[in-house]
């Protein structure tokens, strides 16, 4: 026979272990709450240091970030793009690599998430002189003409085609007198835009890769602009600009060997191939910003290996150091 005292002692073991339980998953929860966010904040903390033989510091990123949209799920009119959904995954990578915290959207519906997308990222990111920062758009562009002049647009998802509801394209679609607000809003000495879109150039200067000193081009503030083909092109779902955006990034576009690839060299590298992969369909320009404050430097990528593969007989050396957040 089992006596009151024991069951009082048992109930009171079962209550314990009860407690127990949920004292350990409310610090499990409070763990994850805590931890994950912190890690996300992390990324892109990475210093990257820029110097000659002799330890000669030329140029520094304290932290790197990325802003990736990609659109592939359009409503109004336009093609679907699904193969975008494989470049941001491919494109998220490489940037990575590259020591970037990357933040990805995908299929804003209008202008309005479009911008919210853009104010948020230059927020928290652009406020920091030696942060660099990288802008990529994989959807459809679209130019208009009014009066002899020409204005390129990014389109997002619910944004109707232009030859059946101009009204409601102007009202909904990004044209790039926006972008160049949003250029000179930063504060980040440099900032890349690369638009896997054909649309007019007409914002920057055409621009051809001059040869600089590398301290040169990480010392000025520089915005610079990438697109992927011109007004009256088509992009192609299979995007061979992405495929070679990468390739550039992986050591392919370090034309002149110095372990960097700079804005400029993957913008004449992107010409050349595209042009040649896509058989002349499609032509990338590149260019910077027209401002004589913000046009004489050039955003600079570090190779992985740079570092190994320079050597003693380089005129610059690459060092890169993770520091806490």
């Amino acid at each position: 026979m089992i006596n009151s005292s024991s069951i009082i002692i048992q109930v009171q073991i079962l209550k314990w272990i009860r407690v127990s339980f949920y004292f350990t998953f409310i610090l499990f929860l409070v763990f994850a709450v805590f931890t994950l966010p912190l890690s996300a904040a992390t990324r892109g903390i990475k210093r990257i240091e820029i110097k000659t033989v002799s330890g000669e510091t030329v140029g520094l990123y304290e932290e790197s970030h990325a802003l990736v949209i990609g659109v592939s799920d359009y409503t109004a009119g336009w093609p679907k793009l699904p193969g975008v959904k494989d470049d941001i995954v491919s494109v998220r990578k490489v940037l990575e690599e590259q020591g970037f915290g990357v933040e990805v959207v995908e299929n804003p519906k209008n202008r309005i998430e479009l911008e919210q997308a853009f104010n948020s990222f230059i927020q928290t990111h652009g406020r920091k002189p030696n942060n660099r920062l990288l802008f990529y758009f994989a959807g459809h562009g679209h130019t208009i003409k009014n009066y002899g002049e020409e204005m390129g647009y990014i389109v997002p998802a619910s944004s109707p085609n232009p030859n059946r509801d101009l009204d409601g394209f102007l009202d909904s679609a990004m044209d790039m007198q926006m972008i160049e607000v949003y250029a000179k809003r930063i504060r980040s000495k440099h900032a890349l835009f690369v638009f896997d879109s054909c649309f007019s150039g007409s914002l920057f200067a055409l621009s051809r890769a001059i040869p600089q000193n590398i301290s040169y081009k990480t010392a000025r503030p520089v915005r610079q602009f990438i697109t992927s083909g011109t007004a009256d092109e088509t992009v192609p779902d299979q995007s061979i600009f992405r495929r070679q955006f990468i390739s550039a990034l992986q050591g392919e576009g370090d034309t002149d060997k110095d372990g960097y690839v700079t804005a400029l060299e993957l913008g004449e590298f992107l010409q050349k191939t595209v042009v040649n992969y896509s058989k002349n369909a499609q032509h990338p320009q590149y260019g910077k910003i027209r401002n004589p404050n913000l046009d004489k430097g050039d955003f600079v990528f570090v190779l992985p290996k740079a570092a190994l593969d320079l050597g003693s007989t380089s005129k610059t050396a690459v060092s890169v150091a993770v520091v806490a957040a």
